[in-house]
């Protein structure tokens, strides 16, 4: 069966789209890999692929997982005025222990992740310095005590069809590995080296490893052997970033409300859906949180009587359509574009960072 063109977006064609795609299954693999795989030339692989990185529609970054730096994690729901939204968002986007944030109704919320190294560090935020921002009416904190989906670049699969399953195949063999099954240790340590590593890919992380070695003052060996251990480990793992304009369809934020004994069939059958990128457990009184694509209202409808319908145990649910996203995956949003990486401190820990210079803006929102 051939590969199946993907219409939904105005901005990538079907060539761009299964470039994309490729990526989302091996981040990593070099554009000859690519182009021996969908058949394509090499130079036409390379000049597309750094097209959408310059334009704004993709970028490949290096991430580490919370629970191997014990780091604790949560999604923070910020109710506040319209008018001061934009002011608040920006300044949480700021922070580097906050890696994604949205506005969503209108306006009226805010929700952000943030990655604690320590308790002080997210409880001074959330307890302190956010209440007393003007325009905030409510903040909703909700830890994170399991991820469904969420942490890998193929977490949405909307472009699944977009390559035949020989493709996909082959280029899953391009990937690097990581050990079958292994859950990080939240006593896992990490060195100087692997920070400067990390600070190199979390700005691009397709960037070569000569170039890496260069960077961090090693040699390509080594800094390949490292990433490579880094990602067995369960340590880091490399993320696929698609702007909004390359996706075609808007984001939806559900919150749903579960019976226990139903909490861990509903979140797998969430992560299960092709259209459903993040779903985890929290604490609160609504216990899953998850975010669908959607091309329109109607896809929308139908995913909640087809797909929520169906699931047993829910009690309530509520909807957040998207206003607009303001940092996501570690990246600012320009639009429905990524804005171009900036030079920043490595995202192991805010108190392993330097501090980072914040607009006027952002310090008088919070």
């Amino acid at each position: 069966m051939g590969a199946t063109t993907s219409p939904e977006s105005s901005i990538l064609d079907d060539l761009d789209t299964r470039i994309a795609r490729a990526i989302q299954l091996s981040p990593r693999a070099s554009f000859r890999e690519i182009a021996d795989v969908l058949g394509v030339a090499e130079q036409t692989i390379a000049r597309r692929y750094r097209r959408l990185r310059r334009d704004g529609l993709l970028r490949v970054t290096m991430a580490t997982d919370p629970r191997a730096l014990g780091n604790s994690t949560w999604v923070v729901r910020v109710r506040c005025r319209p008018e001061g939204a934009d002011g608040i968002a920006g300044a949480l986007a700021a922070r580097d222990d906050v890696s994604w944030v949205s506005i969503y109704e209108a306006g009226w919320e805010i929700v952000f992740n943030l990655r604690a190294a320590d308790p002080h560090g997210g409880m001074e935020l959330l307890t302190r310095t956010l209440p007393k921002a003007a325009p905030v009416l409510d903040v909703r904190p909700a830890a994170v005590l399991h991820t469904f989906v969420g942490g890998a670049p193929t977490d949405w699969e909307g472009w699944h069809d977009a390559l035949t399953q020989t493709e996909a195949d082959a280029l899953g063999r391009t990937r690097i590995p990581r050990a079958p099954g292994r859950a990080p240790s939240s006593t896992t340590t990490i060195d100087r080296t692997d920070r400067a590593i990390l600070d190199v890919l979390t700005r691009d992380g397709r960037t070569s490893y000569t170039d890496l070695a260069r960077a961090v003052g090693s040699t390509p060996g080594k800094v390949t052997r490292r990433v490579e251990q880094l990602v067995w480990s369960g340590i880091a793992y490399f993320d696929v970033d698609l702007a909004t304009a390359a996706l075609g369809r808007d984001a939806i934020a559900i919150w749903l409300t579960v019976h226990p004994r139903h909490l861990a069939a509903t979140g797998e059958a969430l992560a299960a859906h092709p259209a459903v990128p993040f779903a985890v457990a929290v604490t609160g009184a609504a216990n899953i949180t998850a975010s669908v694509m959607v091309h329109d209202t109607d896809e929308l409808y139908s995913f909640v009587t087809d797909v929520l319908g169906t699931l047993d145990g829910i009690t309530s649910y509520e909807l957040l359509p998207l206003l607009s996203r303001v940092k996501n995956a570690g990246s600012l949003v320009s639009g429905d574009r990524l804005a171009p990486p900036r030079v920043s401190a490595s995202q192991i820990s805010p108190s392993q960072s330097s501090p980072k210079r914040r607009s006027a803006s952002s310090r008088s929102a919070l």
